[in-house]
């Protein structure tokens, strides 16, 4: 585990600086206001998990088995546990307002992480005076699926297997043509482990009067951006990434280099515990990781795994997926969706 303490005038910009040097899963362990003859400084102590450099006596080491995996994170568990333990009794909640403390003690309940916690717990100490959602919105970040400009045109969907990528992406797609009818949609299954699930997206596709492709080697890979030529936006369906991969690599493999300019949006449900969510999470957060969509919202008990990862990704929430229609089942998000799926259990109403 690296640690390191930052000092300078404004929170805001030691935080800007913590994430440029330890990145957004960097855990904030103090923050300490120093006298300062130019006015009040800050000093904040972070701490980022870095396995460090491989043991020289070990010029190549063999990866990890899946148990030596399951050991190292079980380590990493125990750690940050005992971290967070020392960490919580600073957490003095007589320090905040009457409504922040309820706050901070429902969302606790509903299982979101210590760490989100403790951050949250600092905004409230420094803003005692303002709403409690204005305090907590700069936590959410939304962008609305339906409602963005998208870069590129190639968009992929993935997630675990069982979170509805499939249904999602179809979804999507009826969405946008109901939105946009003059727009060309091209509908891509690049995933052959599917049986019946290639034929679903088939058969929904040229339904519902969408172009249809299958990719399988990098031969077809290649050839992708010429066959969407005439298309103005394509969704590609691809499998769960297999074993410990990281997307990025897994993507190279499959295509062969021959990937085109893209969007990956990450495919979630909070129905996996918060250990599963954030191994898929960690995989799954490539260089092209541009959203997260959240599916299944009405087969969930909990909700707080989708704080923890919209905190701990930085990704925006570009989807929420609500009920098992084809149609009128995806909504546009809202900060306010998020709010009171989190704090009341209310599910938000579809938009499209």
């Amino acid at each position: 585990m690296r640690v390191k303490t930052f000092t300078g005038p404004s929170t805001k910009e030691i935080m800007a600086r913590i994430k440029a040097e330890l990145g957004p899963d960097a855990i904030i362990l103090s923050t300490q206001t120093l006298a300062h003859e130019n006015g009040p400084h800050y000093e904040i102590m972070a701490a980022l998990d870095d396995p460090g450099p491989a043991m020289p006596e070990i010029p190549v080491a063999e990866p990890p088995t899946s148990g030596e995996w399951n050991q190292l994170r079980e380590e990493w568990t125990q750690l940050r546990k005992q971290l967070l333990a020392v960490l919580k009794p600073q957490m003095d909640l007589g320090l905040l307002t009457p409504r922040q403390q309820v706050v901070l003690d429902y969302l606790e309940r509903e299982g979101v992480r210590q760490d989100v916690l403790i951050s949250l717990w600092e905004k409230f100490r420094r803003r005692p005076d303002e709403p409690t959602l204005t305090v907590m919105d700069d936590m959410l970040s939304v962008r609305p699926w339906l409602h963005t400009c998208w870069e590129h045109k190639f968009h992929i969907l993935s997630g675990p297997h069982g979170c509805g990528k499939t249904s999602t992406l179809l979804r999507l797609a009826l969405a946008m043509q109901k939105k946009q009818p003059q727009q060309r949609i091209m509908v891509v299954n690049a995933d052959h482990s599917q049986g019946k699930g290639r034929l679903y997206l088939r058969h929904y596709a040229e339904l519902s009067g969408l172009s249809y492709r299958e990719v399988s080697t990098p031969e077809h890979w290649a050839a992708l951006p010429q066959d969407a030529q005439a298309h103005d936006i394509v969704f590609i369906d691809v499998p769960g990434v297999p074993g410990r991969q990281n997307i990025d690599t897994w993507l190279h493999e499959i295509s062969g280099g021959a990937l085109p300019a893209l969007h990956v949006h990450l495919v979630l449900s909070p129905l996996f515990s918060s250990a599963q969510m954030e191994m898929f999470s960690s995989r799954l957060r490539g260089a092209a990781a541009s959203s997260v969509i959240w599916t299944k919202l009405d087969e969930a008990c909990s909700y707080g795994e989708i704080l923890n990862q919209t905190t701990l990704s930085g990704l925006p929430i570009s989807l929420l997926s609500v009920g098992p229609e084809l149609k009128n089942s995806l909504v546009q998000p809202k900060n306010q969706d998020i709010w009171k799926l989190l704090l009341r259990h209310e599910l938000p109403q579809p938009t499209n």
